[in-house]
């Protein structure tokens, strides 16, 4: 049986969750290099020898915080994919896919953009830039980029369409996604809901026109049958 955690130890929990909040508030209004410990620290309403008690420094902090964000964004991403393919096996005639994707992005948009200061994160310091962690970011939307790659996969091997290049489409679809949140973060005047329509219908004619031309290889075959 699990012992209930001492006072010491929610204490403990508790600074590091005030001090966590304080620095996500802190990179999000100016980033990583704008941020000090002081700044955060003074958000937190704690002392510097209670951050050092959680945290060696201001990177670690910041990639606690990276670390969040990818876990929050691939079981979203995760659980979205799931009942889409759920969906689509239960009630293949009554749903079209279009409407199946759609759906499940506007839900990924709505929570993405409900955690504005961790998307304000990746904006100011993130994708394309030329971070120390690039490198962390490029993780990211490989934890994005894979459920999204299987989900298109299960399509095709259920015969719901030909072989087709489902790394790629995905890879563009999860960088036409992220930039659409990320501007969504910071503009909060955006249409979520015609970029919601663009991404759908990028991914559903995009997976059809791809699935539609020839296989790799048959010309090869083709060729090769008339010698």
């Amino acid at each position: 049986m699990k012992q209930a955690p001492t006072k010491r130890e929610q204490s403990k929990a508790e600074t590091r969750r005030r001090l966590m909040a304080a620095a996500r508030q802190e990179f999000a209004r100016k980033g990583f290099d704008g941020t000090s410990l002081r700044t955060i620290t003074a958000r937190a309403g704690l002392t510097t020898g209670a951050f050092y008690n959680n945290f060696r420094d201001k990177r670690e902090v910041y990639l606690a915080i990276l670390e969040e964000l990818s876990h929050r964004l691939k079981s979203i991403v995760e659980e979205v994919i799931s009942e889409i393919l759920d969906a689509r096996r239960l009630q293949p005639q009554d749903k079209p896919t279009m409407d199946l994707l759609r759906a499940a992005i506007a839900r990924v948009f709505q929570e993405s953009v409900r955690d504005q200061d961790l998307f304000e994160i990746m904006r100011r310091d993130g994708l394309g830039g030329a971070s120390e962690f690039s490198s962390y970011y490029r993780e990211i939307l490989g934890e994005f980029t894979n459920p999204m790659r299987r989900g298109l996969e299960d399509f095709v091997e259920g015969g719901a369409s030909r072989p087709y290049n489902t790394e790629g489409l995905a890879q563009v679809a999860v960088i036409l996604f992220f930039s659409v949140v990320l501007y969504a973060s910071h503009d909060r005047s955006s249409d979520l809901e015609e970029w919601v329509d663009i991404i759908a219908a990028m991914i559903h004619g995009g997976a059809k026109q791809l699935s539609a031309r020839r296989p790799l290889g048959e010309e090869e075959r083709v060729v090769g049958a008339e010698h």
